[in-house]
C-alpha cells in the first residue's frame, strides 16, 4: 500500500494508546496493524467499533497511516446541517441550533476549577424547587 486515502470500518480500539485497526471490506477483509487516531484542538473521543473512518497512509511504508474519523454518511446523517452538534457517545451531545444550546446527558454537573466547587442540574432544579414553595410560586 503506498500513499493513499482510504475509507474503512473500525474494527478495534485502544483507549490506552488512543489507537485503532480498520477493516477494508474492499481488500477481502483486511485488517490494519493499530493506527494512531488523529485528534483536534485536544478533543478525546475514538470512534465506535463499526464506524466508517477515513484513512490517510504515508508514503513511507506500507503500514504507515493515520486515522483521521468518522465523517456524514448514509448510515450516519448529519441532523440539522445548519447547527453545531457534538456527539459524546453513550447518547450525550451538545447541540446548537435557532439560538438554542442544548445538552444532553445522563448527568449534568458544572464545576468551577478555581475554587473546586461544583453543582447538578438535578441540585439546581431540587433548590429551585424549594426558593418556589418558599416565595409561593407556582
Amino acid at each position: 500500500m503506498g500513499a493513499e486515502n482510504r475509507i474503512g470500518t473500525v474494527s478495534s480500539t485502544d483507549a490506552e494508546t488512543g489507537m485503532v485497526s480498520v477493516l477494508y471490506q474492499d481488500r477481502d477483509g483486511e485488517v490494519t496493524q493499530m493506527l494512531p487516531y488523529a485528534t483536534f484542538n485536544g478533543e478525546y473521543k475514538l470512534p465506535q467499533i463499526g464506524d466508517k473512518v477515513i484513512v490517510i497512509h504515508l508514503s513511507n511504508g506500507k503500514e504507515m497511516a493515520v486515522v483521521l474519523g468518522t465523517y456524514w454518511n448514509k448510515s450516519h446523517p448529519a441532523r440539522d446541517p445548519g447547527a453545531y452538534h457534538k456527539e459524546l457517545g453513550q447518547g450525550a451531545y451538545f447541540n446548537y441550533s435557532k439560538e438554542v444550546l442544548t445538552i444532553a446527558a445522563e448527568h449534568i454537573q458544572f464545576t468551577a476549577t478555581k475554587d473546586n466547587k461544583s453543582f447538578s442540574v438535578e441540585n439546581l432544579m431540587e433548590d429551585m424547587k424549594k426558593i418556589k414553595e418558599i416565595l409561593n410560586i407556582k
